[in-house]
């Protein structure tokens, strides 16, 4: 491929590739790899660019099995391996729209959400620095900021200066004043939603996937462009329910309620849409 040169604006170019095999009706998803170099001030830099392609895809329109609760009755929605390639507007239009009625609400997993955006990242392209290596054997062996790299996609993103701030702040208070969380109040909502290795189903799995950015632009935009109340949300099987961004007329004690059994699941169903029908 010949090179060329980029002007401050981004640059595009075709992969054609070709799967060959057996059994392959039982492939879902393609990882690809795309190697290239860029050149300039700092020199010929070798770089590496994850691109998942989905291969099979749901009928939108399938009959669906919708879930009783006392305010209302839930839908998870089933869709395709969600990737850059896609955007949350073309998901509820092509997942959403064949169930739902005037009235309705519809939620998105903010780790979905991130990965439309393309906010993922393979540790082998996070350089842990000074910071990160130290300070991420002081979290939880279970927490995504407990290893370097996890920690240090946090860094890239607030300053390391901040996080450690907020790490130092943290420790205090919740040794002193017996008072935890600060550390995540301080460092910034991405903290809390940061997702390391092995945080989310295959192949993301393999990927650190940040938390999502402006959500509420998100929602307000599939309100626009499908008239259908809209909220980015966090759930787990801890029945707990954080609503990060959600159109105005979603009443959020309502929506705690109808999550708050977490339908869509934390494991690999593949439904990270809900559709959610208030009780008359």
């Amino acid at each position: 491929m010949f090179g060329y040169i980029v002007k401050r604006k981004p640059t595009f170019f075709q992969v054609a590739i070709e799967i060959t095999g057996q059994n392959l009706t039982a492939l879902q998803t393609a990882w690809v790899k795309v190697h290239y170099i860029t050149y300039g001030p700092g020199g010929r830099i070798p770089k590496t660019r994850h691109i998942i392609v989905p291969l099979k895809f749901p009928t939108p329109t399938a009959v669906q099995r919708w879930r009783p609760t006392p305010i209302a009755d839930v839908l998870p929605v089933r869709t395709h391996l969600l990737t850059h390639l896609d955007t949350p507007v073309e998901i509820v239009q092509r997942y959403v729209q064949p169930h739902a009625q005037t009235g309705d609400i519809i939620t998105l997993g903010e780790t979905p959400v991130a990965l439309m955006q393309g906010r993922f990242r393979h540790p082998s392209d996070v350089k842990p620095g000074w910071v990160a290596r130290r300070l991420c054997y002081y979290f939880m062996p279970t927490s995504s900021l407990a290893t370097a790299c996890g920690l240090q996609a946090l860094v890239d993103i607030v300053g390391a200066r901040r996080v450690l701030g907020a790490f130092l702040i943290g420790a205090i208070a919740k040794k002193l004043l017996n008072k935890p969380g600060v550390f995540y109040q301080l460092a910034g909502e991405q903290a809390r939603l940061i997702d390391d290795v092995t945080g989310t189903l295959p192949p993301y799995d393999q990927f650190i996937v940040l938390g999502p950015h402006n959500p509420q632009q998100v929602v307000d935009e599939i309100q626009k462009e499908t008239g259908l109340a809209a909220a980015v949300v966090d759930v787990n099987d801890l029945k707990a329910v954080k609503i990060l961004a959600a159109t105005a007329d979603v009443p959020p004690g309502f929506l705690e309620q109808a999550l708050i059994s977490n339908p869509a699941g934390n494991a690999d169903e593949q439904t990270p849409l809900v559709l959610i029908r208030p009780n008359p």
